[in-house]
């Protein structure tokens, strides 16, 4: 199984106008690996996934992560994509087992997240309905996105820092029985030349990142002029849990406070963690887009059979609330979550 689907994801790759993500100089594909005929770095390829990182997951480093994917490829043949979700989570032992079910219901949901984010896209413009769009999804994850992509557009790629996840996101995708080329590589370092995409989404994945202003500008270079970036991310002030760690109030405190506080009350590290304000988002994405748009994304009503009943009361208010001028005022500062489009125009 590993190794058809290694011959199907190079077969994939072989019509796109990859780069070097380093120098964008050209590269070729020799046997098991990619060389930059410019700067002569070379690219290993795993499991017949691209290895393009400049650097590794904040996660884990490159060692840890080439065995978390091999063993989750060795394992995958033994599971549906339920099961190896399951699988997965219970071999992290950095994440503590409440927040690992918490993660897999997350991530079963990550399809019909994707609909409603297609639907906003296509109320947005007309013109990124058409099927022979580009477009590239930043940090796949489990390939929810990828999934709902393939039905509506011909040419979509994803991508993530995390090795392992693009194996689960493969079974996904093989269950689904949808061809979608996955890359390993870097947000802030994309192998892909200028202006090739007419759309990129970031969903969830922005305040994962390193370096957030280079994201931003490499998902701009990699746009045509009138591309679409979304961009989707948890707000730093939000009235409500923190969504990575399910604990309320840490987007207030000084960020110098925040990992030892999550740290001492649930033993999870969040150094890594960077999410963002209204007003910071708006300083990040205003200098490289002249045009951007917040909104206030609803709750999928295939989600809310996952809500306790007081959430769902929460979500019917927040519903009502955000239709009004002034409530929506407040949300845009204290909400929980922000869909965000930037147009690159000339």
């Amino acid at each position: 199984m590993v190794t058809i689907f290694a011959e199907e994801n190079l077969k994939l790759l072989e019509g796109l106008p990859l780069c070097c993500p380093q120098c964008k100089g050209s590269i070729l594909q020799k046997k098991e690996r990619f060389l930059c005929n410019v700067c002569k770095r070379q690219f290993p390829v795993i499991a017949g996934i691209p290895d393009f990182r400049i650097f590794g997951d904040p996660y884990l480093n490159f060692e840890d992560d080439y065995k978390r994917a091999q063993l989750i490829a060795e394992n995958a043949p033994k599971f549906n994509f339920q099961e190896l979700l399951k699988f997965y989570w219970s071999h992290s032992p950095e994440t503590p087992p409440p927040l690992r079910e918490k993660f897999v219901r997350t991530a079963l949901l990550a399809e019909a997240k994707a609909e409603g984010i297609l639907k906003e896209l296509a109320l947005f413009s007309e013109d990124l309905i058409k099927i022979d769009q580009n477009v590239l999804e930043i940090g796949c994850g489990t390939g929810g996105f990828l999934v709902s992509a393939v039905k509506t557009y011909s040419h979509v790629i994803g991508i993530d820092i995390a090795l392992r996840w693009l194996i689960v996101a493969r079974k996904r995708l093989e269950e689904s029985g949808k061809k979608v080329p996955l890359i390993c590589c870097c947000a802030e370092y994309l192998p892909f030349p200028d202006g090739f995409f007419n759309l990129v989404v970031t969903a969830a994945t922005l305040e994962h990142t390193r370096d957030q202003s280079r994201v931003i500008s490499e998902s701009y270079r990699v746009l045509q002029d009138r591309g679409i970036l979304f961009l989707s991310t948890p707000n730093r002030y939000s009235l409500t849990v923190e969504p990575h760690v399910y604990l309320w109030g840490v987007g207030f405190l000084p960020r110098s406070w925040m990992h030892r506080y999550v740290y001492l009350l649930k033993g999870v590290n969040y150094k890594n963690y960077r999410l963002l304000s209204y007003f910071e988002l708006k300083k990040l994405l205003n200098p490289v887009f002249s045009k951007v748009k917040f909104s206030l994304p609803d709750v999928d009503n295939t989600m809310l059979i996952n809500f306790s009943r007081w959430k769902r009361f929460q979500v019917s208010v927040y519903r009502k609330l955000r239709k009004v001028s002034l409530f929506r005022a407040f949300f845009l500062l204290c909400g929980p979550m922000y869909h965000i489009i930037g147009q690159k125009t000339s």
